[in-house]
């Protein structure tokens, strides 16, 4: 199923490179959120790949319809799909976007690929194995999570930053602690948890399920995790909306992450 994951992506990477390289148009959705015709394109691939796989499994993708939640919430499995991961990175050209594909199973990540069209990256993980693999064009690599070292490398949005950010930062200064904030968009900040290039990524503000859901999956495989900001594991399906509360991606200690996040003081709309 992983290698049929992947050949998807690279199939929806195509799509999306295509458009990437021409004079496209932006529109912008109900939600005042921006979309081209790389989301559109992605989708039906994706979907038609999925549905080829096993129709038996529904979806749910950020470019679809969104079932009630009376339905959604007797699903055993889905897929969650965010086509193009960065619209705005798109429009901007900057290339820090990504395809985004995951299966959960009774809320939890099972098996994802992150793809990064411009780079021919596939970041792909196995939850049950505890497998994360980076493919290239020329090969295919383990990836794994890192111990934390005398730096804290914290990856933090390239459009949603918030004060909240900037606190944990002051308060891990004032413990004494170096902190090194690498600025990136879309999916990728959690990818380099995964990958060992980072410690950790905390989100404050809105985002959806099918932003968070497949580089979770990696992450997990890698050996690292994603946690509401109380260090309960993060869970997909699990009401009506599909909005997510703040939480923070780790690559180790989630309970200590926990703390700190409390201690810096930080306050939520969670809260």
């Amino acid at each position: 199923m992983l290698s049929e994951l992947v050949a998807i992506t690279r199939r929806a990477h195509r799509e999306i490179l295509d458009v990437y390289n021409s004079n496209f148009i932006v529109d912008t959705k109900s939600d005042n959120t921006p979309i081209t015709d790389a989301d559109r394109r992605a989708h039906d691939v994706i979907m038609e790949g999925l549905a080829k796989m096993d129709p038996s499994i529904p979806v749910l993708s950020e470019e679809g319809e969104i079932p009630s939640f009376d339905e959604r919430r007797n699903w055993d499995r889905h897929w969650i799909v965010d086509p193009l991961d960065g619209t705005r990175e798109f429009t901007e050209r900057n290339d820090e976007f990504t395809v985004n594909i995951a299966l959960i199973e009774r809320g939890t990540p099972k098996l994802g690929v992150v793809g990064i069209p411009t780079k021919e990256i596939v970041y792909s993980g196995d939850v049950q194995d505890a497998v994360a693999q980076r493919h290239t064009d020329k090969d295919i690599s383990p990836i794994s999570t890192t111990q934390l070292g005398d730096s804290i490398r914290m990856t933090t949005s390239r459009h949603y930053t918030t004060p909240q950010n900037q606190q944990i930062i002051d308060y891990l200064g004032s413990i004494g602690k170096k902190v090194q904030v690498k600025t990136v968009g879309s999916s990728i900040k959690m990818c380099y948890i995964a990958e060992g290039l980072a410690d950790i990524y905390v989100r404050f503000g809105l985002s959806n399920e099918w932003d968070i859901a497949a580089a979770h999956t990696v992450l997990r495989a890698a050996g690292g995790g994603v946690y509401l900001l109380d260090g309960t594991q993060k869970e997909y399906n699990q009401s009506k909306s599909t909005l997510n509360s703040a939480f923070f991606a780790c690559s180790s200690r989630p309970e200590e992450w926990s703390n700190i996040i409390a201690l810096s003081g930080v306050q939520t709309d969670d809260s």
